[in-house]
């Protein structure tokens, strides 16, 4: 069975890097994400799509759906805001309420709620608000998809995934988009940010307690660049692969991990890059097909490169 393909474009316009990736291979995904509007202090939203992107998507059949997040003006996810929106009625209708105006306005096909973050004693009031937002769009004939944090275990107290409740969740919303990626963070020791083994570890959880067809295992097109004493950096493919070439630095592949990797020296520091590419995309969209699961979801097309495309074709085609 052929996998369900789902794109993050990273960007409200066709000014990104994405949109070339998108016009010559949008044909091949099923649902694309424009991430992101973000919900203001005040309830109000922060943007708009193109309604060029969206006419574009459907024209090729593409589910086109906005990335509603809880991102702040200096990029971290508020927490404090997702606690209103829990316990404040009259503000998550208000919030809610903004966003079914957009949808219709622009003649989008849902939501991917990126809502992290929430307080981990909040988590039955995050499920509760999950399912109002999520009856009340299908109510609508709108497609709630849902990103939750990649976990192998339940752990009340972590403040990234204590809160989100995979089964509940799972129930409730259209579709889950796994957050596989950042396995290994800029403030880590070097390793793969998706190392094959982990990931597995994540779908083995996922698929106890969310139905197997509603799952996406997000698929990250990046990697880090650590450098001796000092946190990584992200890289493109592009950049990897640039950076290996200018410095003579060999490929190598973790064969524990199944991730590339290699070593430079730059100014007298040690550097070591982990980074994706198409032969450890490869092993996880077999990993996909062979779960059994509804597809993957790429995080994100501005770091695209053309064998992507190439192999994600074959794997289309079934």
């Amino acid at each position: 069975m052929a996998l369900s393909l789902f794109g993050f474009y990273n960007g409200l316009t066709e000014r990104e890097r994405a949109y070339s990736y998108f016009q010559r291979y949008g044909h091949l995904l099923d649902e694309i994400a424009f991430f992101e509007i973000s919900i203001q202090e005040n309830g109000e939203l922060s943007g708009h799509p193109s309604r060029k992107l969206i006419n574009e998507a459907h024209h090729l059949g593409t589910k086109a759906l906005v990335v509603i997040t809880n991102l702040r003006a200096d990029g971290q996810f508020s927490t404090a805001l997702l606690s209103q929106l829990v316990r404040d009625p009259a503000f998550s209708t208000r919030v809610y309420q903004n966003i079914r105006n957009l949808l219709n306005q622009y003649r989008l096909d849902g939501v991917n709620l990126d809502l992290e973050k929430a307080a981990v004693q909040d988590r039955n009031l995050y499920t509760q608000f999950i399912y109002n937002w999520t009856m009340r769009l299908k109510q609508e004939n709108y497609w709630v998809s849902m990103d939750v944090p990649a976990k192998t275990g339940e752990d009340s107290t972590d403040i990234w995934k204590g809160a989100f409740d995979y089964q509940a969740l799972g129930q409730i919303v259209d579709e889950i988009v796994l957050m596989t990626y950042e396995e290994h963070w800029p403030g880590s020791p070097p390793g793969s940010v998706a190392s094959l083994p982990w990931v597995n570890q994540v779908l083995d959880y996922a698929l106890i307690n969310i139905p197997t067809q509603k799952v996406n295992l997000g698929v990250p097109l990046y990697g880090y660049d650590w450098v001796q004493g000092n946190r990584a950096k992200v890289v493109s493919h592009r950049r990897a692969t640039e950076l290996a070439r200018r410095f003579g630095a060999p490929l190598r592949w973790d064969a524990q991990q199944h991730s590339t990797f290699f070593r430079y020296e730059s100014e007298g520091k040690q550097h070591t890059v982990y980074f994706e590419d198409v032969r450890s995309l490869k092993e996880k969209l077999d990993l996909a097909t062979r779960r059994g699961i509804k597809g993957v979801a790429l995080w994100e097309m501005n770091l695209s490169y053309p064998e992507l495309w190439t192999t994600l074709q074959a794997y289309k085609q079934g």
